[in-house]
């Protein structure tokens, strides 16, 4: 909360890295969210929490704590994350990713806004 006052009261942009979604919502406009040193997702803050498009994205966010009743599925990803000195061919995340096809592994996806909105996703099949 401290931050987010700042943040208004001196108009200050923070670059600010974590893995728990839920407070990088809280107090971020936009997020980015990366693997292995690759921006995977890019979009408004409330837009990316509450519908993920990247399949890291949608393993991060199901790993959130939550207090709902009906409990939200965890994703689980299979593997370990790969080594950035030896990053994978193409796709930094297929070897993890529960959508990957032959392409991912040959091809890097673009960062891109398939619709024209400001959002972006690097991936083949991004739902």
């Amino acid at each position: 909360n401290l931050l987010d006052d700042i943040r208004r009261e001196t108009r200050t942009s923070f670059l600010f890295i974590a893995h728990d979604l839920a407070v990088v919502e809280h107090i971020s406009s936009r997020i980015l969210v990366m693997y292995l040193g690759h921006v995977v997702e890019e979009a408004p803050a409330r837009e990316l929490v509450g519908s993920p498009r990247h399949p890291y994205t949608q393993a991060l966010l199901s790993a959130v704590p939550t207090l709902d009743v009906n409990g939200r599925k965890r994703i689980v990803l299979p593997g370990d994350v790969p080594s950035p000195l030896s990053p994978p061919s193409g796709c930094p995340f297929h070897p993890r990713c529960p959508r990957s096809q032959p392409k991912c592994a040959a091809e890097a996806p673009p960062l891109v806004s398939p619709d024209g909105s400001a959002r972006r996703c690097a991936c083949f099949f991004a739902g």
